[in-house]
C-alpha cells in the first residue's frame, strides 16, 4: 500500500453530511463578516479558499480525533489556519493595526461559526429524528441559492498593486 494505514480507532464522531451543511452556511457567513462587519469585500476566490482551508479540519476531526498525537495536529492546523487567513484576507490592506487585529480575530469569529453550523446538523439529526438526508438535501439547495446568490453579486473588491495592496486613494480636493 502506498499510504500508511489510518487506525480505524483514531476515529471520531465527525460525520460527512455535517461537513456539507456547515460548509455552505460558514461561506455565507464568512461574506456576510468581512461585507456587514469589517466593510471590506473579498475576490471570491478568497472567500472560496478559506472556507476550503476551514473545511480540511474535517480530516483531522474524522479521522484522527481519538488518536493520540490529535491535539498536537488540531494545534499546528489551527496555527496554519491563521497563517493562511491572514495571508489570503488581511496582509496588504492598507488598514489600522486595529482593524488588521479585528479582521484576524475574524478568523476566530468564522471557525466558531463552521463548527457551530456543523453541530446544527449533528444536534437535528440526534435531537429532533432528522435523518441525515435531510441535511444533504438542505445543503444541495444551500449551495445552488450560494452559487446564485454568490454569482449575481456586485460589490467588488479594492483594486490590488501588482505586489498584492490595495492603493492608497489621495485627494488634492
Amino acid at each position: 500500500m502506498w499510504m500508511p494505514p489510518i487506525e480505524p480507532a483514531w476515529a471520531g464522531e465527525v460525520d460527512f453530511w455535517e461537513l456539507v451543511f456547515g460548509t455552505w452556511t460558514a461561506y455565507a457567513f464568512l461574506v456576510w463578516c468581512w461585507q456587514s462587519l469589517l466593510k471590506e469585500p473579498l475576490q471570491e476566490w478568497r472567500y472560496a479558499m478559506i472556507t476550503f482551508i476551514g473545511a480540511s479540519a474535517f480530516w483531522i476531526n474524522h479521522y484522527f480525533q481519538k488518536a493520540p498525537f490529535w491535539f498536537t495536529l488540531i494545534n499546528v492546523y489551527t496555527v496554519l489556519f491563521i497563517i493562511a487567513y491572514w495571508l489570503l484576507a488581511v496582509r496588504g490592506r492598507q488598514r489600522s493595526r486595529g482593524w488588521k487585529f479585528a479582521a484576524l480575530l475574524s478568523s476566530v469569529l468564522f471557525t466558531v461559526a463552521f463548527i457551530g453550523f456543523e453541530q446544527l446538523a449533528r444536534y437535528g439529526v440526534k435531537n429532533w429524528g432528522m435523518h441525515e438526508f435531510c441535511w444533504m438535501t438542505i445543503s444541495f439547495f444551500g449551495f445552488v441559492w450560494l452559487i446564485w446568490w454568490r454569482g449575481r453579486t456586485t460589490l467588488k473588491p479594492a483594486p490590488r498593486d501588482a505586489g498584492g495592496n490595495v492603493p492608497i486613494k489621495v485627494s488634492w480636493s
